[in-house]
């Protein structure tokens, strides 16, 4: 509880000093002039984005033998993402497992499989985008930066060979299960593994490049909208230089609840890279933040109540 409010405290206290450090009535003035038809058309292409991923979820369980509608999917997305939004701890992927324990009778550790492997599709992604962004369009703050982003893109690589190894995988996963459970819970951590590991079983395939090309295309819908929005306020931005910059911003947005404060800074810094002003990049900012965060989750909200879930925990 502690951590969760020391991360809304950093947040605000982080956002409020940035605030103090911009020409506020040049923000409001920039975001008067705001084009709403490029905002609506943002929200499309989330909205896109999100019923991308409920096809790439429904595959994924497809994969381990179940049968999960693209529709149930998407609306347990959006409902995930409301509760990720509005709760300190995001979680969002934990209520996807609760559903799937509700609606497909399985347990915690089965169920968390394709949550987990969905999860690191986007991780992944974001990741090597932000990487490939930096080999491009280099910070000359620091001249090793491209040779720590090769050991970095190299231990990616080592990471996933690791983690598509049985015998390695389960040691680390199983202790990893003990140690969130306690040694208390010893037993049910190994049964939860144990089930874990029977659902990943399905994901040893080739069969993986095809959630791979899903969540491909669910980001190019993604960066399409949030170029919309650049648009949307008149920034003059390369839609591949926005792609990097929106991926790192989804990175280091985990750091703080609702990404406050952690979304201006690397805004501010990045977009000052290509000569944007704090003004612009905060302007930008703040108006992602409505669209993509407050309307956004007002969408995922009611989706949430088209399908609820039983708040339970396993018995």
């Amino acid at each position: 509880m502690i951590k969760r409010l020391l991360l809304i405290v950093v947040g605000v206290a982080l956002f409020v000093f940035i605030l103090s450090k911009v020409d506020l009535p040049k923000i409001l003035a920039q975001l008067k002039e705001t084009n709403l038809l490029f905002c609506l058309g943002t929200l499309a292409t989330f909205l896109i984005m999100i019923f991308l991923k409920g096809i790439r979820w429904s595959y994924l369980l497809r994969m381990q033998g179940y049968r999960y509608s693209v529709w149930n999917c998407f609306l347990i997305y959006m409902g995930s993402l409301y509760w990720g939004n509005i709760t300190p701890g995001r979680a969002g992927d934990f209520m996807k497992v609760l559903y799937l324990k509700e609606d497909l009778n399985l347990s915690m550790g089965t169920g968390m499989t394709s949550v987990l492997v969905d999860r690191v599709f986007d991780l992944y992604l974001l990741l090597i985008l932000g990487c490939l962004g930096i080999l491009i369009y280099p910070m000359p703050a620091d001249p090793h930066l491209i040779q720590l982003v090769w050991i970095f893109f190299g231990l990616l690589v080592v990471i996933t060979i690791l983690a598509f190894n049985r015998k390695i995988g389960e040691i680390v996963i199983k202790t990893a299960y003990q140690k969130i459970l306690g040694s208390q819970l010893k037993e049910r951590a190994n049964q939860a593994f144990e089930d874990f590991h029977k659902g990943m079983e399905a994901f040893y395939s080739l069969k993986l490049l095809i959630p791979i090309l899903l969540s491909l295309v669910s980001y190019l819908a993604f960066f399409g909208g949030c170029y919309l929005l650049g648009l949307a306020i008149g920034l003059n931005i390369n839609i591949l230089y926005l792609a990097f910059t929106i991926s790192v911003v989804n990175i280091v947005s985990l750091l703080t609840f609702l990404g406050m404060g952690t979304r201006e800074g690397a805004l501010i810094i990045l977009f000052g890279l290509i000569n944007l002003s704090r003004e612009q990049a905060m302007a930008y900012s703040l108006l992602l933040f409505f669209t993509g965060t407050v309307m956004f989750t007002l969408l995922c909200f009611f989706c949430f109540l088209l399908k609820p879930v039983r708040l339970k925990a396993e018995g």
